[in-house]
């Protein structure tokens, strides 16, 4: 009976000595492969170091080309503010005489809706007695005539004042807006001065052309067309190579003033 229960128990622990065997197995199997497997990743990280390190020192190269180059380009920055604020303070001037001239037209045009608003109570007036048969008819038919008459004249006085006026605002407006392209063009809108950072777009472009498979997404070199009445052109930045063409702006033609007869 002994011998049957010693013998039982030798089987048993066989048998659990299997099970931990087959365990310790797989694990050192498990073990091995995550072994590989950090080693491949150890070498793509060691690749990819060296990738970086070559990228940092062309950068680094850039930026200092690129520190040079804005050095240039803040002393040309200041020499074409300078120029923009002559050509700009021009242009206030002759903003500033075309609003004392819009001034002008304005009084001028308040007196006429003045004469106007006369003849036509004089209109009325003479409407009444010639309905109430007062004085001598011909001669208040005649007056009726001559008043109205004038007032047509006054109004197409008024009224041509009230085109002039229109072109008036209007040439002011060009001058705002051509301003405000002087401003785009040159760069220095709000006199701001062009960042390192926008230096560094277009390097940074030529290493990303260097990796066909990286995707970037910016707005630089975007191109933009105002014009005088208000509509606005955007073009996208095209693939190198194929420069965008963007003809000159033609200067609006300033309309002649018409000069305003005398009211009779």
């Amino acid at each position: 009976m002994g011998l049957f229960v010693r013998h039982n128990r030798a089987i048993s622990q066989a048998q659990a000595d299997e099970k931990v065997i087959i365990t310790l197995s797989n694990d050192l199997a498990q073990a091995s492969t995550q072994r590989d497997e950090f080693r491949k990743i150890s070498l793509l990280l060691e690749t990819n170091l060296t990738l970086t390190s070559q990228e940092l020192s062309g950068i680094s190269n850039n930026l200092i080309k690129t520190s040079a180059d804005l050095e240039k380009a803040k002393a040309d920055a200041k020499a074409a503010a300078e120029a923009f604020q002559a050509e700009m303070q021009k242009r206030d001037a002759k903003i500033a005489e075309l609003e004392h001239e819009n001034s002008t037209l304005e009084k001028q045009s308040d007196d006429l809706k003045g004469a106007i608003t006369g003849l036509e109570k004089a209109i009325v007036d003479t409407e009444k007695k010639l309905a109430a048969s007062e004085g001598d008819r011909e001669f208040l038919l005649k007056e009726l005539k001559r008043l109205q008459a004038e007032k047509a004249e006054l109004e197409r006085q008024f009224n041509d004042l009230a085109v002039l006026r229109q072109q008036v605002s209007r040439l002011k407006e060009e001058l705002s807006i051509a301003r405000r392209i002087d401003w785009i063009k040159r760069g220095i809108f709000g006199f701001s001065e062009t960042k390192g950072g926008a230096l560094l777009l277009p390097q940074n472009a030529k290493l990303t052309a260097k990796d066909p498979g990286a995707t970037t997404s910016t707005n630089f070199g975007l191109q933009a067309e105002l014009r005088s009445d208000g509509s606005a052109t955007v073009t996208t930045p095209k693939a190198p190579g194929a420069p965008v063409v963007v003809p000159p702006a033609q200067p609006a033609k300033a309309p002649e003033p018409a000069k305003p007869a005398n009211p009779k």
